[in-house]
Order: structure tokens, then C-alpha cells, then sequence
């Protein structure tokens, strides 16, 4: 072509698969085969009227451009059929995989759509062409003779944030049997998705591969802002074929307690928790004898613990391997650590090509291009940013908020500010001091009032709302201040739905912020402020709970995270622990939280022993129904009993019904249940007296569990349909799912397995709908029993395993405490057993309860659809 195409062009990509081995082992033949492959490809794109940019491409690599989509299709498959007939040495069978993807370019080829086409190409296998969504829509009437395409449906790419939609070109020429490609949506794997791409650190991610193959355990060191994190996740995606049984992800952040980075792991591998079995040992029997990678991310905080932890995760044997990210090493023997480096540097005075070149560079250009979308590098402003990046040691953080600052300045303001801030911290204090400095500066730029409301918001733990912010800082409207802080990039904006925003700091700026609090001596007032803001929406919660139970449930959940630091806060202050403890327990009991909450209320009961208050009452409340629910019947009734001795003593009606409610759960979860539907027959009573629908509602509810567990199914189904609609009318998912629970009940009763399994798959998506694992799992298992009674043993028997295996992760066993309960067992597993066999049946099992609790709902809820 006379001119390169630039603005809406298309990217054929172009990567031989196993030439570094074909050069080691053949390199003459190599060279020959390689040559060829050069005259081949060249011959085809420009005959199709494309250009191969040179300068783009590596090793045997080619980067071609066309101005049409449908030239880059037809050159592609050109060159593939070409392939195929070429006689190529017996030692170098070429094998070629294809990108081909459509999107805006400058006269520098980068840019997002460069780097998805890379992307793509890298799923695809050799000999496979492979299409972006945009360029199989464009092309799609005018694909060359004998061609067509294969939907390969939606994928994520290794690190790109969007899913993209892939499609095959096929010819009769060419291959046609694939393995599935190699996106990350095909892999057991739990790295987080990014949301902007990756650049550079091509010769570091190969270190790191190989440090891993070496030693088991690789702490990435360095300090904050160095990249740590987003390397680890990317050699995570490159190391996804090593590790069959899966990489996985564990953000140390949140956990800021002792005793609970084994929790964390144990969550993102999907180890089974058991009765009377250690986190420890349950780890160790999920991971032994498997390839499994753990990515173990942000251990400084706890380094001693994370240390131990990962002693405990290398007795899973030897395919196991570690990769940490820390400041500081965790001091294990046999420990690799390796040193995250600053991104290549351009030299002073390099021009555009060279400077370009370097990925401290790519870096800011990338980010500044987000920033502003009409920013270009060019022999102008080159000088400029790479003394930006050169000031800044290539420290990628640092680069990013300096490039964030092209919203607003040019590259030379931003040089001529860092320059003047950074003048005597030239040399000796290393890459740490290089990125306070670039926060520094940032902090330093805010106006005073700003900088104070910063401070004041690195007290949170995770999201806040606007609300908070004004419960922290009432001495000022904050409305301006966030606005101001989220344009500056200190503050950033997430919108859970049309109605609500909420605001987060990012992690290293959170850090910053807080240091900053304890300087300025604001800490205590902002955590009391914190606190007491916190326990005022744990109340309103709480007051809100029976008439807008599902709404409060979810905000709990978004805020649980500053709930715990509240908590953490006032644990030395017992009253203070009591109130916000005990306005929480229905919440930790109706999220499954049972751990947790049961932890809270146990030490908020001990630590007030004289208290007779309403807030002991409702504490003991909350705390003998996670009891019920975790199955320790026996604790639970006393503890019942004296709420209500409370509640009767404080003369509050509401309560006094509820605390009647909890008399008739442990009376049920006895398998008394006569005396529990006396209970709730009285309960049903004083509900009708308070005049609420829904708490009649919930009365009408909890006799229908009664007479479900009696076997009463003329009684149950009537009312349990009634109370169905009634929840629906009302907008309350927990009235809809134990409705329809009752109803399952009732045609398991009947011995109408197939419409049990309907009824309870319903009340399972019901149950979710308002957080409740524990009750979604109870549902799974009443599905299960469905199912093998209509003749679908197998099925039924992986759903139950699955079911099983989601109890132990919550430390519950209630099911197995409730006598209708294990009668139903009785009725429908031992006949299915019988049917299939023993061996079946244990199999069956076993896969369910490996098959994890993500995906054991979507096979549910694909049963539910046959």
C-alpha cells in the first residue's frame, strides 16, 4: 500500500506456535521454513491489499493493517490454505494461529483494539483463524468463496475487562477439529477481572513462570504501586495450561484479623468445610495430589499468619505451588523472592520510536489516552513525558496518576509540577518514597477543605454513600468535596443500580489517606463518628426489618465490611458492642453469616452479664436462631427462653410475638412439632393484634411449616398458597420461597416427585433472591430427592452431594436434626440408591460435592429447565 490506514482499520495477527523449540532443536531447517512463511505471508497481504507493519512485529510474529475487513478475512484464509500446501521439513511443521479484529488506529498502531486483537490471537490455536464480533458483523455477506463462520459464543480474554464474541473461519481447505479455545472462560479460575489493560512486562512475566516451575512458593516484593498485584494476575492467565485444577485468586485486603487467611483461601478454592475438620485440613484434602496455583495478594499486613498459612497449603504435595505478593518477604525456607522492577526507561533526548518503544511509556500514553480521549504522543510532547517517566522511576502507579492528569493539563505542566515537588528526592530513597511523592503531590493540590474530607474517608472499609460521608463530616456539604476527589481520580464512583451510587479509595490511596488521618490527630473523632453512623443504620435496619425486610437485608450486605470495623471499634466498649451486635444478629441469621455473627453475640451476651435490656433481649434472640440454624438444637432453647423472659419483662408487643416465634423454631428444630405449631398458632395471634399484613403474613408462614413437618398436606397446601401470593403481592422473596418450599414439601409428601422438583427449584431462586444460602441449600436438596423420585437417580444424587457439601461450608447441620426431614431421606434415597447401584450412587455424589456452589446452582437451575 502507497499510505499506512489509519481511523477505522482491521488487524490481521498473525503467531507460529513452537518456534522457540523449533529454533533450539532445528535451527537451520527453521530459518528455511521461517523464510518461506515471511515470502508467503507478504505475497498474500498485499495482494489483498494490506500492509505489514514491520517495526510491530516480534520474532515470527506479523502485525498487518487493512483498510477493509473483508481484504483482512480473505488474506488471512489465503495464507492458511497457502500453508497447508506448502512442503515444509519434516522437522518444522508450520502451525499458525489468527486474529482478526476491527477498530480505530493512529499512525502508531496502539490502542485498546491493538492489544484486543493480541488477545484474541492468543486463545486461538494453531492453524485456527479467529474473528472479534465487530469484524464477523461486518464481514459476514462478503466472506470468500467456500468460507463461513463459527459462533464460539462469548469469551473473557486474558486481561481485557469485556467479554468478547468469538467466532471461526473456516474453508474446506482448512483444519476444522479444534480443542475449545484457550480463553480464561474455559479454565478453573477466579482472577479478577481488570479494568484496564495490561502493558509491558513481557520479560518478567517469563521470569516469573520460571521461578514458579522452580520453587514452590514466589513472593513478588516491592513497594506499593510497583505492579505487584497486576503481575501476579497476569502470569496467573499465562500459567493457566500448567495448573489444570486451577489458579486462584486470594485478595488478602479485606481480611485485616488473625485467623482467617485460611478462611480465604479455602473460600476461593471451594475446599469443603466440615464438622469437627480444621480449615487447615480441610485445605490440605481439597488440594492434595492436584496442580493447583494460589495466588496469595497483599500478605503485608499479614505476613506472619500468611506465612503459616502457606507452611499449611505446601502439604497438599508437591504440584501445589504459591505466588504472593508482599512488601516484604514472608520468610519461609525455600522461599523465591523476587523484586518487582520499575517499567523500561526511555534515555533522554530518544524520539518518538524509541521512546515508544519503553513500557513506562506505553504505560502513560495508555492511561492518558483514557484520560482524554484525544491525547497523542508525538515529537511535541515526547521529551516532555519521557522526563515524566524517567522522575517517576517507571513505578507504574505513580506513572498512572500522572497520566490521569492530562484531563486537565498538558504533559509539560504535569513535568514542570513533578519536577519542582520531586527536586530533592532524587536517589536514596527508592521506589517507596517516588510514590508518596506522586500522592503527595496529588494530596498537596486539593484545597484544604478537600484534603480534609480524603482523610476523613480513608476511615471507611469498603463503599460508601453520600449519606456516610455527611455522618463523618457534618461540618461541611461533602456533595461539592466528592465530586471534586472522584474528577482528581482519588475517589472513585460505582453504580450498584439506577438509584444508588456509591463511592470507594482505592487501596494505596486508602493507606496514604489513613496515615494522614493519625497526623492530623483526626482519627479518633472520625472512627467514633464512623461507628455511631454505622450503628444508626444498623438500627434503621433493624426498625425496617418486617416491612421492608429484603431491602435492608441487601443494604446490610453492601455495608458489611464498616459494620465489622464498627464492631472491631467498640469490641473494649461492652454496651457499645451489645447495641450494634444485637441490631445485626437478624441479618447475620437470614445471610447465613452463622460464624461470624454467632462470634459477635456470644461475646457481646458474656461481656454484659447483668444487662436485662431490650438490646441483651434481642441479642439472645438473634443468637438462639443461628443456633437453631447451625443445628446445636440444645444451646438454643434456653437461650430462646430467656429472650423471651426479657422481652415479657420490657413489655414490647412486636418483640414479645417474635421472641413466641423463636420458641416455636426451636420447639421445630427439635422435631417437636405439635408444640411448635401451638406456638405459632399463639404467635399467628399476637401478629393479627399488631395489624400488620406481612407480620401476619410471616405468622401464617411459620404455621405452614408446622403443619408441612406434620404431613398435614390438606391444611398446608391451601394455606401455603395463599401466603405465595400474599408474598408476592408484598415484594417479599422470603414469604415467596418458604411458600413454595411448603409446597414441595407437600408433593413430596404426596409422592409427586417431578412437581417437587419444580417447586423447589422455584423456591430456590426465591431464597437467593434474599441472600439465604443456607435455605438455598435446603432447597437444592429437596430438588435432589425430587429427582430421584421420577427416575433421575444420577442427577438427583450430584445434587445432593452438592447440597451436602454447601451445608459444611456454612457449619451447618439443621437438616440433619429435623425428623420429616430425614424421613423424606428414608422415603426417596435408599429405592434410588438401590436402582442405580451403590457405586453409582457414591459417584454421583462425590461429583456434586466437588462440583462447587456456583456451578452446582446453574446445573440446578439447567434441571429445572428439562
Amino acid at each position: 500500500m502507497a499510505e499506512r490506514p489509519t481511523g477505522t482499520v482491521t488487524f490481521l495477527f498473525t503467531d507460529m506456535e513452537g518456534s522457540t523449540r523449533a529454533w533450539e532443536a532445528y535451527p537451520a531447517e527453521t530459518g528455511v521454513a521461517l523464510a518461506r512463511h515471511d515470502e508467503i505471508v507478504a505475497d498474500c497481504v498485499l495482494a489483498h491489499n494490506g500492509a505489514i507493519i514491520l517495526e510491530r512485529g516480534e520474532g515470527d510474529s506479523v502485525f498487518a493493517v487493512f483498510e477493509r475487513a473483508s481484504d483482512a478475512v480473505a488474506a488471512g484464509c489465503a495464507i492458511q490454505r497457502a500453508f497447508r500446501l506448502e512442503a515444509w521439513p519434516a522437522h518444522v511443521p508450520l502451525s499458525v494461529r489468527m486474529a482478526i479484529h476491527t477498530g480505530e488506529a493512529d499512525a502508531d498502531y496502539r490502542g485498546p483494539h491493538v492489544n484486543r486483537a493480541a488477545r484474541i490471537r492468543g486463545i486461538a490455536h494453531g492453524e485456527q483463524i479467529l474473528l472479534s464480533g465487530i469484524t464477523a458483523g461486518i464481514v459476514r455477506g462478503t466472506l470468500p468463496a467456500g468460507a463461513s463462520l463459527i459462533d464460539l459464543g462469548q469469551h473473557r480474554l486474558r486481561d481485557a475487562s469485556e467479554m468478547e464474541h468469538v467466532f471461526q473461519l473456516t474453508h474446506p481447505d482448512l483444519r476444522q477439529d479444534f480443542p475449545p479455545v484457550k480463553s480464561l472462560s474455559n479454565y478453573r479460575q477466579n482472577l479478577p477481572v481488570q479494568l484496564t489493560s495490561f502493558v509491558g512486562r513481557r520479560q518478567e512475566r517469563e521470569t516469573v513462570r520460571k521461578l514458579i516451575a522452580q520453587h514452590r512458593v514466589v513472593t513478588l516484593s516491592g513497594s506499593g504501586g510497583c505492579g505487584k498485584t497486576r503481575l501476579a494476575i497476569q502470569v496467573g492467565a499465562d500459567e493457566l495450561d500448567n495448573f489444570p485444577d486451577g489458579v486462584r485468586f486470594v485478595d488478602l485486603v479485606p481480611v485485616d484479623e488473625s485467623g482467617l487467611v485460611l478462611d480465604a483461601v479455602a473460600s476461593a478454592v471451594g475446599a469443603r468445610l466440615e464438622q469437627g475438620l480444621s480449615v487447615a485440613n480441610a485445605l490440605v484434602r481439597a488440594l492434595e495430589g492436584t496442580k493447583t496455583l494460589i495466588i496469595l495478594d497483599n500478605c503485608e499486613h499479614l505476613v506472619n499468619e500468611c506465612a503459616d498459612a502457606v507452611s499449611t497449603l505446601l502439604r497438599g504435595g508437591d504440584g501445589l505451588r504459591v505466588l504472593a505478593t508482599s512488601r516484604e518477604p514472608l520468610g519461609l525456607p525455600g522461599e523465591m523472592t523476587w523484586r518487582v522492577p520499575s517499567l523500561s526507561l526511555p534515555d533522554v533526548g530518544s524520539t518518538v520510536e524509541e521512546a515508544a518503544a519503553c513500557e513506562a511509556i506505553q504505560l502513560f500514553i495508555h492511561r492518558a489516552t483514557e484520560a482524554r480521549e484525544s491525547f497523542t504522543f508525538t515529537s511535541k510532547n515526547v521529551a516532555a513525558v519521557t522526563d515524566i517517566c524517567r522522575t517517576l522511576e517507571g513505578v507504574p502507579l505513580a506513572i498512572e496518576l500522572a497520566a490521569a492528569r492530562t484531563k486537565a493539563l498538558t504533559p509539560s505542566e504535569i513535568h514542570d509540577r513533578l519536577s519542582d515537588r520531586f527536586r530533592l528526592l532524587t536517589g536514596g530513597h527508592g521506589r517507596h518514597q517516588t510514590l508518596r511523592s506522586t500522592i503527595d503531590w496529588s494530596y498537596d493540590l486539593l484545597p484544604e477543605k478537600e484534603r480534609a474530607l480524603f482523610r476523613r474517608l480513608c476511615v471507611f472499609a469498603g463503599g460508601f454513600d453520600l449519606e456516610a460521608v455527611e455522618a463523618l463530616w457534618p461540618e461541611h456539604d461533602p456533595l461539592d468535596g466528592i465530586e471534586h476527589l472522584v474528577d482528581k481520580s482519588l475517589v472513585t464512583v460505582e453504580q450498584l443500580n439506577d438509584e444508588r451510587l456509591r463511592y470507594r479509595v482505592l487501596e494505596t490511596l486508602h493507606q496514604y489517606g489513613a496515615e494522614r488521618l493519625a497526623e492530623a490527630g483526626e482519627e479518633e473523632i472520625s472512627r467514633e463518628r464512623h461507628s455511631a453512623h454505622y450503628l444508626d443504620v444498623a438500627e434503621q435496619a433493624y426498625a425496617r426489618r418486617i416491612e421492608d425486610e429484603s431491602a435492608s437485608l441487601a443494604l446490610l450486605e453492601a455495608d458489611h465490611g464498616d459494620f465489622r470495623a464498627a464492631l472491631r471499634w467498640v469490641r473494649t466498649r461492652p454496651r457499645d458492642l451489645l447495641r450494634l451486635a444485637s441490631a445485626l444478629g437478624w441479618f447475620w441469621h437470614l445471610r447465613s453469616h452463622y460464624r461470624e455473627g454467632r462470634t459477635w453475640l456470644e461475646q457481646a451476651v458474656r461481656l454484659n452479664p447483668e444487662e436485662h435490656s431490650p438490646e441483651k433481649a434481642r441479642a439472645l434472640w438473634a443468637l438462639s436462631m443461628i443456633l437453631n440454624w447451625q443445628g446445636e438444637v440444645a444451646a438454643a432453647a434456653p437461650i430462646a427462653e430467656q429472650s423471651l423472659e426479657l422481652w415479657r419483662a420490657n413489655e414490647d408487643p412486636l418483640e414479645l410475638a417474635l421472641a413466641l416465634e423463636s420458641i416455636g423454631w426451636s420447639h421445630f428444630a427439635a422435631s417437636n412439632y405439635s408444640e411448635a405449631l401451638r406456638s405459632m398458632e399463639d404467635c399467628l395471634e399476637s401478629y393479627r393484634k399488631l395489624g400488620s399484613a406481612k407480620l401476619i403474613t410471616r405468622g401464617r408462614i411459620a404455621v405452614g411449616q408446622m403443619l408441612a413437618a406434620l404431613g398435614d398436606v390438606e391444611r398446608t397446601e391451601p394455606l401455603a398458597r395463599e401466603t405465595l401470593a400474599e408474598g408476592r403481592a408484598q415484594g417479599e422473596p422470603k414469604f415467596i420461597h418458604y411458600s413454595l418450599h411448603y409446597l414441595g414439601d407437600c408433593a413430596l409428601w404426596r409422592g409427586d416427585a417431578k412437581n417437587a422438583v419444580q417447586l423447589y427449584g422455584e423456591s430456590l431462586r426465591a431464597a437467593l433472591d434474599y441472600g439465604n444460602e443456607m435455605e438455598a441449600a435446603t432447597e437444592m436438596q429437596g430438588m435432589a430427592m425430587g429427582l430421584m423420585g421420577s427416575g433421575r437417580e444420577e442427577e438427583g444424587f450430584s445434587l445432593y452431594g452438592a447440597s451436602n457439601a454447601r451445608f459444611a461450608e456454612l457449619q451447618t447441620t439443621m437438616v440433619d436434626e429435623v425428623a420429616f426431614w430425614l424421613e423424606f431421606r428414608q422415603r426417596y434415597l435408599p429405592p434410588a440408591r438401590e436402582r442405580i447401584g451403590g457405586a453409582g450412587a457414591d459417584q454421583a455424589e462425590e461429583s456434586g460435592c466437588k462440583m462447587g456452589w456456583k456451578r452446582a446452582l446453574a446445573y440446578a437451575f439447567d434441571l429445572t429447565a428439562n
